[in-house]
């Protein structure tokens, strides 16, 4: 596998990891190098100059899709917002049949439509806590530094879930609790922003390490021997985030545009899923 070949498909990696329902970890399943992702990072110094080369060229091109895309969707974000989160919400149910098929067809497993349910729920409650009791504010003042960083601690944490589970959008975790906008914009303009606010970034880049060190041994524990019962939950939460995107309903030419748009990126999301 080339170097340069590697790089580009970091690129595509990093752009789905920005987009809410498009998974990093799908997009490395398809261009074939998940399985070697997850084996370099659990056995990094087995072969440590190997599996650093291939993990140094292949997050190069993660950061770099991850960058550039973000300046565009924050674009959209500030000028469309509401055709923009339509755009998601078709990505996000795009990418449901890839899951149902990875249980029904490659796992030969039913499908648990009780489990569904209930985490489809739980997702409805995460998303109004979210709105009510656990949405980061990240303009409070000094006395709440200590919640402030166990919430963000906390988000970072949640968010590596989804950059080890393919299938599941790291995004639209961070839209459930209210961080999708803030760390886009951080990625967007890692520099100006990341030293100014260094002391919000710092414990959320802790959390992100911490889940993806620690939670990578037990989620993939958890796929190899319990893989039909995790992607029932994974489809029960991605339907569930629906609801933290709808931008409520109009009759004006957004929404129009949005409908439409919507209809194309499910379409887009289930082809690039197959």
């Amino acid at each position: 596998m080339s170097f340069i070949y590697l790089f580009l498909v970091g690129i595509l990696i990093g752009t789905g990891m920005i987009v809410p329902g498009v998974s990093g970890g799908v997009i490395a399943v398809i261009f074939g190098v998940y399985n070697k992702m997850i084996y370099s990072l659990t056995n990094l110094f087995k072969d440590f100059k190997k599996n650093f080369m291939f993990l140094a060229v292949l997050g190069t091109g993660i950061l770099v899709g991850a960058i550039w895309f973000s300046n565009i969707i924050l674009f959209l974000y500030e000028r469309h917002e509401i055709i923009t989160k339509f755009s998601f919400v078709g990505l996000i149910l795009g990418g449901v049949p890839f899951l149902y098929n990875e249980i029904k067809l490659k796992q030969k497993q039913k499908i648990n439509y009780v489990l569904i349910v209930l985490t489809f729920v739980l997702s409805l409650a995460l998303w109004y806590f979210s709105n009510n009791i656990f949405k980061i504010d990240l303009d409070k003042n000094t006395t709440s530094q200590i919640l402030n960083f166990f919430n963000l601690f906390l988000a970072g944490i949640i968010y590596s879930v989804g950059k080890v589970i393919p299938g599941i959008s790291s995004s639209f975790l961070l839209i459930i609790i209210g961080m999708y906008e803030y760390v886009l914009s951080v990625m967007a303009h890692p520099i100006t922003i990341g030293l100014r606010e260094l002391n919000k970034l710092f414990p959320f880049l802790i959390g992100l390490s911490f889940g993806v060190v620690i939670l990578l041994k037990i989620i993939n524990y958890l796929l190899k021997n319990h893989f039909g019962s995790v992607y029932n939950i994974i489809i029960g939460f991605v339907i569930g985030s629906i609801p933290a995107l709808i931008p409520g309903f109009e009759v004006t030419i957004d929404y129009l545009i949005g409908v439409i748009v919507c209809i194309f990126s499910f379409i887009l999301a289930y082809k690039l899923s197959k």
